[in-house]
């Protein structure tokens, strides 16, 4: 994988968390389906993840059989992510992370908050410690180019807990694997940019 510049940091990981952070809509979709994104699923092949965006193309293909395919999508969505935590994966460090190391981690996540300025929506009561939260602050991490918070919150604060929450999100039984693929190459980027 050739590095990412800060431009394509910040578009991969906005791009993950509009796949993560909520059920796609039918237009989303079809966009997909079109092959609206499919400069960028080259873009990801060409770094190195054939197998994962080939996964992702092939889930979006059989999703043009499927009667009301964002209904489905959305089921997935909802079984995988938004149950409680005995059948879904919730997306939240606070379920995969030990009791001890809680206020340790609540810490740095609150510092990079507050120096980034951002606040929770509070229309959507969401944690701090949602996943989407962590792409966000990668995003502005690579947007003022701090490489070393950057490597920091994906090898301290972010992969401890995501490969707990991959493992459980790969466990969860739904129509397609759509959600899936996504969250191994979620993995597997963050995996890769730390090693460049």
């Amino acid at each position: 994988m050739m590095p990412f510049s800060r431009e394509e940091r910040q578009f991969v990981y906005t791009w993950l968390s509009n796949m993560l952070g909520h059920e796609l809509s039918a237009s989303q979709l079809a966009q997909y389906q079109q092959g609206l994104f499919d400069d960028f699923f080259a873009f990801l092949t060409e770094q190195g993840f054939q197998a994962q965006v080939e996964g992702i193309q092939q889930q979006l293909q059989q999703l043009k059989t499927v009667e009301l395919a964002h209904l489905e999508l959305a089921a997935d969505y909802t079984q995988l992510f938004l149950l409680d935590g005995s059948s879904s994966a919730l997306p939240y460090a606070s379920a995969y992370l030990p009791e001890a190391q809680l206020a340790c981690h609540f810490t740095f996540l609150e510092a990079l908050l507050v120096r980034f300025q951002l606040q929770l929506n509070r229309d959507k009561p969401e944690p701090s410690d949602h996943l989407c939260v962590y792409l966000e602050l990668l995003r502005q991490l690579a947007e003022v180019d701090d490489m070393k918070t950057y490597q920091q919150l994906i090898q301290d604060a972010l992969l401890p807990w995501l490969l707990p929450f991959n493992d459980k999100v790969q466990r969860v039984k739904t129509r397609t694997t759509f959600y899936q693929q996504v969250v191994v190459l979620l993995i597997l980027l963050l995996q890769a940019d730390c090693q460049n």
